[in-house]
């Protein structure tokens, strides 16, 4: 399985390979792996609380994914990787149906542990004035623009609207902003379930 291969990678000698794998480093991944192990047990509590388990999972059988480690390791392979289900399902012993299950459960834990690190991306500003605020906080920042085909409108209005002057092509703009100093926000046209890791 995915898990095992990477287990037996050199923290030093492997580095780029591991941060090409999970998006960061070993040193950072134990870092993570402390608050994620504290936010999955809230997690679950509070899901229990709120009626949508019955009880704290602690015994009968564990899976395939029966350490913090390997949850851990699961869901951010997904998000650097972003495989088909069926294909994640392959790399850990699941079914896509699993596989999915899987991810729906611990992508909130995966948040929660990154907010309390303090190192969750501010969301996407609102207005100009928190824009400002933003670029004050973190200096200089680039803008990565990337232009996303889209579905041509049958409205007349609507398609110069959505015009990018370029023939034969309709494209809304994607640009997220990235500040220089390494530090990032997420843009409004990323999907929110998808945190951004830095390095």
């Amino acid at each position: 399985m995915a898990y095992e291969r990477f287990k037996k990678l050199d923290g030093k000698k492997h580095d780029r390979q591991i941060k090409s794998i999970i998006g960061m480093s070993l040193s950072k991944f134990n870092i993570l792996l402390a608050a994620f192990a504290v936010a999955y047990d809230a997690v679950q509590l509070e899901r229990c609380e709120q009626g949508e388990i019955k009880q704290v999972p602690s015994g009968g059988p564990k899976g395939n994914l029966d350490t913090f480690e390997k949850k851990l390791f699961f869901i951010l392979y997904y998000l650097k990787t972003y495989p088909t289900f069926d294909v994640l399902g392959f790399h850990f012993g699941l079914s896509s149906g699993h596989a999915h299950n899987h991810l729906e459960n611990l992508l909130p834990v995966l948040l929660r542990s990154l907010s309390d690190l303090g190192v969750m991306p501010a969301q996407s500003p609102g207005t100009p004035e928190e824009f400002s605020q933003l670029v004050e906080k973190y200096g200089d920042i680039a803008i990565d623009g990337l232009e996303c085909a889209c579905v041509r409108p049958q409205d007349e209005e609507l398609q110069k609207a959505r015009f990018s002057g370029k023939k034969n092509a309709t494209h809304s703009g994607h640009s997220p902003s990235r500040p220089c100093n390494g530090k990032s926000f997420s843009s409004s046209a990323s999907s929110p379930e998808a945190p951004t890791t830095t390095n």
